[in-house]
């Protein structure tokens, strides 16, 4: 919302007034700089590593380091189905809570099940975000 001032004819001024709620939001990045993977890594002052992005039109940000062997999700990517996959042995997560929904791949595969069962057990921590003026940004 903005207020024109004038308090003498030769003095304009606009002044913009700010919500509290973009008072304590943080811009994180710009959706146009996620490039094909839809994800990238922000360090954040309060909650550290973040893996932030867009899923299926929507912007989301979660912890940074998967469950199975801590690599680095906003190294990955987003799947069509809208998933958060690990770059390095295909874990996928849902970016809404954070949970684990398949267990690593490849060599792993046979694994899967006992990691997403103990250490994948612990969801993602999720945060709330936005897309304000072409990015993403840190609500709270």
């Amino acid at each position: 919302m903005a207020i024109r001032a004038s308090s003498a004819p030769w003095i304009r001024a606009t002044i913009r007034l700010v919500t509290a709620a973009e008072q304590s939001a943080a811009r994180l990045v710009a959706v146009d700089d996620l490039g094909s993977s839809q994800v990238c890594v922000v360090d954040t002052e309060d909650h550290g590593a973040l893996a932030v992005g867009i899923s299926a039109g929507e912007p989301f940000a979660v912890s940074n380091r998967c469950r199975h062997l801590f690599a680095s999700l906003g190294k990955g990517h987003v799947t069509d189905d809208g998933c958060l996959e690990c770059p390095w042995h295909g874990a996928r997560y849902d970016v809404h809570t954070g949970k684990m929904l398949r267990g690593p791949q490849g060599a792993f595969k046979p694994l899967a099940g006992t990691v997403k069962a103990t250490t994948g057990a612990r969801a993602l921590s999720t945060f709330p975000v936005e897309v304000r003026d072409g990015a993403i940004w840190l609500t709270a």
